[in-house]
């Protein structure tokens, strides 16, 4: 049966994230056209909001799917529609839903739209095979202090910009407590790959800074987008002092993928590591199934040993997120073991996880964080630093 989305009133926040922040292709989050994507459901802070079942009745309407014709339900997503014609898009749980990636993009009537949230129309004509340039919802391009998980400590100097960095939406994973879940859960307009360099070039210069961050949102998620975006900033910036940094959960860095990252100029890494075991993972992630939670996490830890082992220019720098609602001590001391077993000297940072997005908890105190970092210290690592609510402890 279809579904359309349905808000509870109690659970609302009424912070306008569904109407103001959601592209929405009914027009408007919750209104009487609602096409049952789910974009407005995974950007909801408050859970609100719930897919139920249509008992409305819906007609049959025909398209085109390369070539062939299909009768559908109307007022279904794309994908959807897709789904009834018994067409899959390979590894879907590497979509974002949201039409932030633009992952499951097709060419409809002859221009590019996501699938999951474009509304199946009469007599649409669907081409699920095109070459199509490749398009990512982008957005936040500007000076970062700080920089990320794999920004070297020691180039920062809390007075003046050390990285310039732009913003993909979209993400794989539905972290309750995402610290950016209005990129991570949102569309917007679209970039082409050049579009998206030019203007991160042009933010470089004006910032005169070596350093160019893609962040997220999750950016690994279209392959084809980071790579060409990749390439285009590097020939953009020939110099041998731009730096060019990826931010990333590391879920989706398959040896494949990582090669063809170096290859096209990626010079800094920055992967987080969120647990061990399978059930923290799945806790901080709020990935439900298993197989991919499982997927992700090996991944992320393939991704860490492959890069140091087989890549020495490139610079990689390793997050790992504590709250103790999150994460026991325990099992922080398991994975600075794991990690001083790959490289001592490799740069750590410990992220305190404060309340956000749908989960509400108390952001670890500062001597917390202080004591995290001597139990990370006390396994070997060499360059730990710890993220507090008053700046960053070490790595010395």
């Amino acid at each position: 049966m279809p579904g359309i989305a349905r808000r509870d009133p109690d659970l609302c926040k009424f912070c306008g994230i569904c109407r103001n922040n959601v592209t929405c292709p009914a027009g408007e989050a919750l209104s009487e056209n609602c096409i049952g994507c789910g974009a407005c459901v995974l950007a909801c802070p408050g859970g609100a909001i719930k897919i139920v079942g249509d008992r409305a009745g819906r007609k049959e309407i025909s398209i085109s799917i390369d070539g062939k014709s299909f009768l559908v339900p109307e007022r279904i997503s794309l994908k959807n529609a897709l789904r009834y014609a018994g067409i899959y898009f390979p590894e879907e749980t590497e979509h974002c839903g949201v039409g932030g990636c633009w992952r499951c993009a097709v060419l409809v009537d002859g221009s590019p739209k996501p699938s999951c949230i474009t509304s199946v129309e009469e007599g649409m004509v669907i081409d699920t095979r095109p070459e199509m340039e490749p398009l990512r919802v982008v957005t936040g391009f500007g000076p970062h202090m700080v920089g990320g998980v794999g920004t070297p400590i020691g180039i920062r100097d809390y007075r003046s910009p050390v990285e310039v960095a732009l913003f993909t939406h979209g993400c794989n994973m539905r972290c309750p407590q995402c610290q950016n879940h209005v990129m991570a859960f949102t569309g917007g307009m679209e970039m082409k790959p050049d579009e998206a360099s030019v203007l991160l070039s042009n933010m470089r210069r004006i910032y005169r800074v070596q350093r160019m961050a893609f962040s997220g949102g999750e950016c690994t998620l279209n392959r084809r987008w980071l790579i060409q975006s990749i390439k285009e900033l590097k020939r953009l910036n020939p110099d041998e002092k731009a730096r060019i940094h990826v931010d990333t959960n590391g879920s989706l860095l398959t040896e494949d993928y990582l090669d063809e990252l170096v290859s096209a100029g990626m010079t800094d890494a920055g992967i987080d590591l969120k647990g061990m075991k399978l059930e923290t993972f799945r806790r901080i992630t709020g990935t439900r199934d298993s197989e991919s939670a499982e997927y992700y996490l090996k991944n992320a830890w393939h991704a860490v040993e492959y890069l140091i082992e087989n890549y020495p220019q490139v610079f990689v720098g390793i997050g790992i997120p504590y709250n103790q609602v999150l994460i026991s001590r325990e099992e922080i001391l398991e994975i600075g073991g794991r990690i001083a077993g790959i490289d001592e000297s490799v740069q750590v940072c410990v992220l305190d996880y404060r309340p956000a997005f749908r989960r509400f908890m108390e952001q670890p105190e500062i001597v917390e964080m202080k004591e995290i970092k001597e139990i990370l210290d006390g396994v070997g690592l060499r360059n730990v630093i710890a993220q507090t609510s008053a700046g960053h402890i070490g790595p010395l």
